[in-house]
């Protein structure tokens, strides 16, 4: 079985559907769901030593649901959720309760043949593998971007008003996100990361549009949402990251200010 880190073409393919992956993966966020095997999870996790044997059957249960929730995007929305299966599972065994040398189609694999007999339980058939961490690093940056952005949407579709530090907490975060990965795609790099760089200029047009949504004329809407073309520098947004929710809004309207003082110059 090979279980060297590999990067393959298609690898970031499920980001064109990534809000519907999201979607899904809120679901098994909550506490185990009805229906879900802890019994053959139990037995995954006592048989196989991945790390943490209780994390190991959480991630069982996890995976039980998370699969239960794809298998209609593949019949339905004609999507193969491979490519984002095996995202899902590099990164939750990448986690520092696991093991580092955990073969990612392996452990697949096993949790497949476990869950098998279960009545409600249809494989994917997915062919999973190992990524590399630098390239497991950048999904996790774009995959977060794309949390926040979801959390970001349906705020500023309810009403944003009341959640104005929210807003800025995540726009914030998106900017000290952003700021750690925008090299990866000037001008010297960006030949070296194609498919990366794509998705995450797609992703930024995507997100500095939510600034121009139907907003009451008038409000101050973008004095708390910082679009990533107008991020500051990383040290100043460390401070903000971290700084208490009193010290946000004094920093940020200064903030403000030098952007807009730049502009004027």
């Amino acid at each position: 079985m090979n279980c060297s880190p590999d990067v393959k073409k298609d690898i970031y393919d499920f980001f064109n559907n990534i809000d519907k992956y999201i979607t899904e993966v809120k679901k098994i966020e909550n506490p185990t769901l009805p229906n879900t095997s802890l019994v053959d999870c139990k037995h995954f996790s006592n048989q196989e030593d991945l790390g943490n044997k209780e994390k190991a059957e959480s991630l069982c249960n996890s995976f039980a649901s998370l699969n239960k929730f794809l298998v209609p995007i593949k019949k339905e929305d004609h999507l193969d959720p491979c490519n984002f299966l095996n995202y899902w599972l590099n990164s939750e065994l990448s986690q520092p309760f696991f093991n580092e040398d955990n073969c990612i189609s392996y452990v697949y694999n096993v949790m497949d043949s476990h869950l098998g007999s279960k009545p409600d339980y249809n494989s994917l058939d997915c062919q999973l593998y190992n990524i590399n961490k630098v390239e497991l690093n950048k999904m996790n940056k774009l995959y977060n971007f794309y949390k926040n952005y979801s959390k970001l949407n349906t705020i500023i579709d309810s009403n944003w008003k009341e959640k104005k530090i929210e807003i800025l907490t995540l726009s914030t975060q998106c900017c000290a996100d952003y700021n750690d990965v925008s090299y990866l795609c000037n001008v010297d790099n960006e030949n070296k990361n194609p498919e990366f760089c794509k998705k995450l200029n797609n992703f930024k047009s995507k997100y500095d549009n939510l600034d121009k949504k139907d907003v009451q004329q008038g409000s101050d809407f973008s004095d708390h949402f910082i679009t990533l073309s107008k991020c500051p520098n990383n040290k100043i947004i460390t401070t903000a990251v971290t700084g208490t929710v009193v010290g946000l809004i004094p920093l940020f309207g200064v903030l403000y200010k030098v952007i807009e003082l730049n502009i004027k110059l």
